[in-house]
């Protein structure tokens, strides 16, 4: 579809396997995959795939997302190529915006080097500012927006509004941002700290996620969200599921909490484990499982 490239600086991929752009290796083709080059271009690709009547999605990179086989009749926007990051010191850290489509693991590391410290406990998770702001990703008892000061968003009309952390219910891997919206940009306070022992906060995070997670296969992190302060993993394993599969879509024998694929798994492999495992804990530990991750593409 030519018109839809009039006007746009950025990149547009037609009929793309989204399986080469999520962690977890599944799914089937989008009708476009597009990556605007700043946040104008952002907003025409917004207008002109209303007038086309194109439905589209924001995705980071890919990490919290299993989609359909079949794939999706939409459009899918990548804001990954729009890059900003500018440091402001202050008497005893600094305030840092960053752009919501970089990849957190590489922001760690860079206030790192620079001796700033606040989100060293996140290193290695996958996915990008955006994303995890969306999810209010964790870990080891910190949460990204424990140093956040305020988000830019992009809502479903293309508005940009600009809201205080202090204004925003934040909740265990929940925020109150809408699937429809995008996270544009985001400004952390961080603090000064010596990088040694940034550097070596690091390296014991890398070391437990290596030692706990099964890093080396394919998967979308967490897949349930915790119940009542307590881990998901905890019931699955409770429930005898671990190493139960479908296909090679198999319950990580290493966190129970993780599905993996061993190779050829599909989406409805997947999606078949998930209710398989929400239907099992329910019915030996009486207790409702929620997914943490998206699915796109299944039961409309």
């Amino acid at each position: 579809m030519t018109e839809l490239r009039w006007g746009i600086q950025g990149t547009v991929l037609k009929n793309v396997p989204m399986k080469r752009y999520t962690s977890m290796k599944v799914g089937g083709p989008v009708q476009y995959l597009v990556y605007p080059l700043d946040e104008g271009d952002l907003l025409h690709v917004l207008k002109v795939l209303k007038e086309d009547g194109i439905k589209y999605r924001f995705v980071g990179n890919g990490t919290n997302i299993i989609v359909n086989d079949n794939g999706l009749n939409e459009a899918v926007i990548r804001i990954t190529k729009i890059r900003h990051l500018k440091y402001r010191k202050t008497r005893d850290g600094a305030s840092v915006e960053v752009s919501g489509g970089t990849s957190l693991k590489r922001f760690i590391k860079d206030h790192a080097q620079r001796g700033f410290s606040g989100l060293e406990r996140l290193f290695w998770i996958p996915g990008t500012i955006g994303g995890a702001i969306k999810m209010n990703a964790g870990s080891f008892g910190s949460s990204i927006t424990d140093v956040l000061e305020n988000i830019r968003v992009l809502d479903a009309r293309g508005d940009i509004t600009t809201f205080a952390r202090k204004d925003m219910s934040f909740g265990h891997r929940t925020s109150p941002i809408k699937a429809s919206e995008c996270v544009l940009s985001a400004q952390f306070y961080l603090k000064e700290r010596d990088k040694k022992e940034i550097t070596e906060e690091m390296k014991y995070v890398y070391g437990e996620r290596k030692r706990r997670h099964p890093m080396e296969l394919p998967s979308s992190g967490s897949i349930f969200k915790g119940v009542n302060g307590e881990p998901s993993w905890k019931f699955i394993e409770k429930a005898g599921l671990k190493g139960f599969r479908i296909g090679d879509a198999c319950i990580s024998e290493k966190h129970a909490n993780f599905i993996v694929n061993l190779g050829a798994a599909t989406a409805k492999d997947i999606k078949m484990l998930i209710e398989k495992i929400k239907k099992e804990v329910f019915e030996k530990e009486g207790v409702s499982l929620k997914e943490e991750v998206e699915l796109w593409g299944f039961n409309g």
